[in-house]
C-alpha cells in the first residue's frame, strides 16, 4: 500500500481532504460564510459574490476587480476562474453549476463535457495548431480563448489526475497568454518561468516534491495539451 505523507498540489481539481472548498451535502458542516446549492442538492462553499471580468488585458491586479489577488481572494480561484474571467471565490468546476460532477480521474472528455454545460465552446482538439486557431478566430467575436491541459492520473504515486486551463489575452497576435495555478497568483509564465506565447508548445511540467512515505524522491508530474475552446463574453455560468 502507498501511502501519502501529504496532499499533492492541485491546479484545477478540489482534493477531497481540502474542508475550504470540498461539496458539501450537510447543511450543518458549515465553513464558508455563503454556499451555493446545485441540482442535486449539493452544497459549493463560496467566500465572496461572483464577480465578472470586463477586460481581457493581462493585469492582475485590475482583473475582476482585485479578485485574483492575496488581498482578496486569490486561494479561492483557481485556473477554471482565471481563465473564464470570472471569479466566483469557490475554486469553480467545469459543469458543476449545472449539477455535473467529475468522478475519479477527469479525462479530457469529462472537463469539456462540463465546461460545455457552463456555456463553452469547443474549438479544437490536440491536433489543432496556434496558427490554425488564429485562421478559425474570425469566426468567434465578443469573447476570448483558452486552452485545456490534462495530466493523466498514476496510480503507482498516488496522482489522481488534475486538469489546467489556460487563458488568451490577446485576441489581435494570439500570441500572449497567462495562467493561475490553482490557489497560487497569476502569472504569463508557463511551469519552466518562460512567457506564454503558444501554450501548446509550453512547459508544464510539476515537480511535487517527496510525496510517498519512505520514499524521498520527488513526484514529478506534467499537463499535456488537450483542446482550445472558445468563452463567450457574459454568456457562461459557473460556480
Amino acid at each position: 500500500m502507498v501511502h501519502l505523507i501529504r496532499n499533492p498540489r492541485f491546479s484545477g481539481m478540489v482534493h477531497p481532504d481540502d474542508i475550504y472548498h470540498a461539496v458539501q451535502v450537510d447543511k450543518a458542516k458549515i465553513v464558508a460564510p455563503h454556499y451555493v446549492e446545485v441540482p442535486g442538492g449539493k452544497l459549493i462553499p463560496q467566500y465572496a459574490p461572483t464577480v465578472m471580468g470586463t477586460s481581457l488585458e493581462y493585469d492582475p491586479s485590475k482583473n475582476c476587480y482585485g479578485n485574483f489577488m492575496s488581498y482578496k481572494f486569490q486561494a479561492n480561484n483557481n485556473c477554471y476562474n482565471y481563465s473564464c474571467n470570472v471569479a466566483t471565490n469557490s475554486f469553480a468546476q467545469p459543469g458543476r453549476k449545472h449539477g455535473f460532477f467529475i468522478e475519479g480521474a477527469p479525462t479530457g472528455e469529462q472537463v469539456v463535457k462540463g465546461a460545455r454545460m457552463d456555456g463553452i465552446v469547443l474549438v479544437g482538439k490536440a491536433d489543432m495548431t496556434l496558427d490554425h486557431l488564429r485562421k478559425e478566430a474570425a469566426n468567434f467575436t465578443a469573447g476570448h480563448f483558452v486552452v485545456l491541459l490534462i495530466s493523466e492520473a498514476d496510480a503507482s504515486v498516488r496522482w489522481s489526475g488534475d486538469y489546467h486551463w489556460v487563458r488568451c489575452d490577446d485576441n489581435k497576435t494570439y500570441a500572449s497568454w497567462s495562467q493561475k495555478d490553482g490557489g497560487d497568483q497569476v502569472t504569463n509564465f508557463d511551469f519552466a518561468g518562460n512567457l506564454i506565447v503558444d501554450p501548446s508548445a509550453s512547459n508544464w511540467t510539476v515537480n511535487q516534491g517527496p510525496l510517498i512515505q519512505n520514499n524521498p524522491d520527488d513526484i514529478v508530474i506534467s499537463y499535456q495539451f488537450y483542446a482550445y475552446m472558445y468563452v463567450p463574453f457574459g454568456k457562461i455560468d459557473i460556480i
